[in-house]
């Protein structure tokens, strides 16, 4: 099995990949940088290597104008490239303000991600737009209870704390897709792990954030024993050490049977959203 890697003990080309790209941020907003912060599976300690992004949001303390965001978006890009790794980097810019009132709905500066690529490299992102992410409230929660501040100033005085009725919406808005039609057929582990820890999250009640593994292996303890087994594979193919494509990561390269994935979305269905 892939072990399950945390900022302190990540392999070294990928810690030395996201210090080389961290300061490389700082050398081009300068001034203007409050701190970068990891989020995700790297700062809870179950980023596999295979699968994993790395999540990372970016507080400056004024809002960029369209020529400083192109050129911080085409650093990023340019550096993803280069990434050791087959998971890509995530990561949006906000201003302090939205760090700090995480309002609803949520503007950011930049976003990179795998699906944004091509479009900063071709100069195809009109910055001058304001854009929002319905996900941003829910990793900036990530980033206070269990983030790590890679430069600047400390998380707790640079995030403030989002309403955590507010953040449980975002996750069920989330939900609602994964239980959509044959969606958990699309993206199979994604969906099982996520669901779980929707499952935590409801169970416990206790205002924490989990990780998908830990949704996991709460769900093997406490939901049905009938659906173990499909839980069980879902945490083997996220835990996996065998590299796959870009094509074969929703699936792992794996098979899946597609009644037992549509028992376990029904069972979701019947008993989280009436939540």
């Amino acid at each position: 099995m892939n072990r399950p890697q945390s900022w302190e003990n990540c392999d070294k080309d990928i810690k030395m990949f996201i210090m080389s790209l961290t300061k490389k941020i700082e050398e081009i907003l300068d001034t203007n940088l409050i701190g970068i912060y990891l989020h995700g599976s790297l700062s809870m300690g179950s980023y596999y290597r295979p699968k994993s992004d790395i999540d990372i949001i970016v507080v400056v303390g004024h809002k960029l104008d369209n020529e400083m965001a192109q050129k911080v978006g085409i650093l990023i890009a340019t550096e993803a490239k280069n990434r050791p790794t087959m998971g890509d980097i995530e990561l949006s810019i906000i201003t302090k303000e939205v760090a700090k009132q995480v309002p609803d709905p949520t503007p950011y500066e930049l976003h990179y991600s795998t699906q944004w690529a091509e479009k900063i490299l071709n100069h195809e992102v009109d910055y001058s737009l304001e854009m929002t992410d319905s996900d941003l409230p829910s990793h900036l929660t990530y980033v206070l209870q269990r983030g790590i501040c890679l430069y600047g100033q400390p998380i707790q005085g640079v995030f403030g704390q989002y309403p955590w009725k507010s953040f449980m919406n975002s996750v069920m808005d989330d939900l609602e897709w994964i239980l959509e039609d044959d969606n958990i057929l699309e993206s199979p582990y994604y969906s099982i792990l996520n669901i779980c820890r929707v499952f935590q999250l409801v169970s416990e009640n206790n205002q924490t954030v989990h990780s998908k593994n830990e949704g996991g292996e709460w769900g093997l303890v406490h939901l049905p024993q009938k659906f173990h087994p499909l839980i069980q594979q879902a945490l083997d193919v996220y835990r996996s050490s065998e590299i796959v494509s870009e094509e074969q990561r929703k699936t792992g390269g794996r098979e899946w049977n597609p009644s037992a994935l549509h028992a376990f979305r029904d069972y979701a269905r019947e008993k989280l959203l009436a939540y």
